[in-house]
């Protein structure tokens, strides 16, 4: 809007500037004119013994010089003292002197500069008895010109500026509610029980902070329902599940058929991987409706959850490393320790003998990074096993296809990413946040199993 209204104001401004200079030369001419026909009718009309009066007044008050000559071309008085009786042959009186006007330009020899004139007859009725001259070199006309056209050009200027300020203090009105509308959708978009309210502003915007709310408050009503329900199917499902368990524990442990015990052992293991399947699809369903952060080191919990993963890792013969700092994030509740049990879960199901963590934090980011001396993924599906239900090609049996999934959409929700990165052996991903604490206050770590 700024541009706009410069743009406006010079481009009007340009043309203006051509016609005002223009029709200053024409005045000063045209006055001129007007004043030495007014100068010839009163010499005219006085004794010539007060004619040096007259023409030295004129010359006081507006600073152009006038010549008064007879017929004969002679000085008869001079506003600046040219001798009286001495020959002043000029074109433009040998014009005035023949009954005409003559005005216009020319270099004048004496003065060694350019000469705008106007010379005009003097007449006793009928017949022409003198001619007068008023003339000004042209430089000063230039310097009046100039005076009037830089006048012009401030008051443009002084407009230019308040129209400026007026577009700003406009573009500032309307910015302001968008600005408030703005902060107000960005609260709903991470948490859907925050509202945009009053934004103070135009009833189009308000309009538009009204729908946002009203949006909001139904998104928020779906996404208790659907917390309720993610719930009530946990319970329902883990429940018959555990009960499941146990009968299993019970037959293995009771039975005296070696048999029927093994079997009993086999359906335990399903049933355990049964419930992991189950928390990792309503994992994914509630990952977007948990609204409600919190403050978690990443360190302290990668460490944690190293302690919890040793016996399994033990028991397969791979040997854990947890290499740390503390390193705070902003994240939803239980995202991080889902994220690490995902990601150990899945590097012991394909480690050789060693799986590797590592969190560091820059200041800027905190990144979590979980590798393997495992077979490795393939460039080309480096991508897709983030894809639900999409397994890799290295892949060992039993899995589903979503345990990275819930990973990425796990970060994402707390606000970073996750990705493959190059490893000179196996697999390694790498997770990252947003950092909340600088660098030269973390304090490293490590341990070792």
């Amino acid at each position: 809007m700024t541009l706009l209204t410069g743009l406006l104001v010079v481009a009007m401004s340009i043309p203006l500037i051509v016609v005002f200079r223009s029709y200053q030369y024409d005045r000063l001419s045209l006055g001129l004119e007007r004043d030495a026909l007014v100068i010839s009718g009163d010499l005219a009309s006085i004794p010539p013994t007060q004619w040096p009066a007259l023409v030295n007044s004129y010359e006081g008050r507006t600073g152009v010089r006038v010549t008064v000559v007879d017929a004969q071309s002679k000085v008869l008085t001079d506003s600046e003292g040219a001798v009286v009786g001495s020959d002043f042959q000029r074109t433009e009186m040998t014009s005035a002197l023949k009954g005409g006007i003559a005005a216009g330009v020319r270099y004048s020899t004496t003065l060694n500069t350019e000469l705008r004139y106007v010379a005009v007859p003097i007449k006793n009725g009928s017949q022409v008895i003198g001619a007068v001259r008023l003339s000004v070199p042209e430089t000063e006309v230039q310097q009046d010109v100039r005076a009037l056209v830089f006048a012009l050009i401030t008051i443009l200027a002084l407009v230019l500026v308040a129209a400026l300020l007026a577009s700003w203090g406009l573009a500032r009105a309307l910015s302001r509610p968008l600005a408030r509308l703005t902060d107000g959708a960005s609260r709903v978009g991470e948490d859907p029980s925050a509202r945009v309210g009053n934004v103070k502003g135009p009833r189009e915007v308000q309009d538009v902070a009204d729908a946002l709310d009203e949006t909001a408050e139904k998104l928020d009503s779906m996404l208790d329902r659907s917390r309720a329900v993610a719930a009530d199917a946990s319970h329902h499902l883990r429940t018959p599940l555990a009960a499941m368990r146990l009968r299993l524990e019970t037959i293995a442990d009771t039975t005296h058929d070696a048999d029927t015990a093994a079997q009993a052992e086999a359906a335990t293991l399903e049933v355990d991987r049964l419930t992991r399947r189950v928390d990792q699809v309503l994992a994914l369903a509630t990952a977007e409706t948990a609204a409600q952060t919190v403050i978690v080191d990443v360190g302290e919990s990668a460490h944690t959850r190293t302690i919890d993963w040793e016996g399994l890792a033990a028991a397969r013969g791979v040997e854990l490393f947890c290499d740390y700092v503390s390193a705070p994030v902003r994240t939803p509740i239980g995202e991080v320790e889902r994220i690490l049990d995902e990601l150990v879960g899945n590097a012991l199901d394909y480690a050789h003998a060693e799986v590797q963590i590592h969190v560091t934090d820059d200041g800027q980011h905190v990144r979590l990074v979980v590798r393997d001396d495992g077979p490795g993924i393939p460039i080309d599906e480096r991508e897709s096993v983030f894809t639900r239900f999409k397994r890799g090609s290295q892949s060992v049996p039993g899995g589903t296809g979503l345990g990275l999934a819930l990973v990425r959409q796990a970060a994402i929700a707390s606000g970073g990413d996750v990705q493959i990165v190059d490893s000179p052996v196996g697999a390694c991903f790498e997770v990252s946040w947003p950092s909340l604490a600088d660098t030269d206050q973390s304090e490293h770590k490590d341990a070792r199993s």
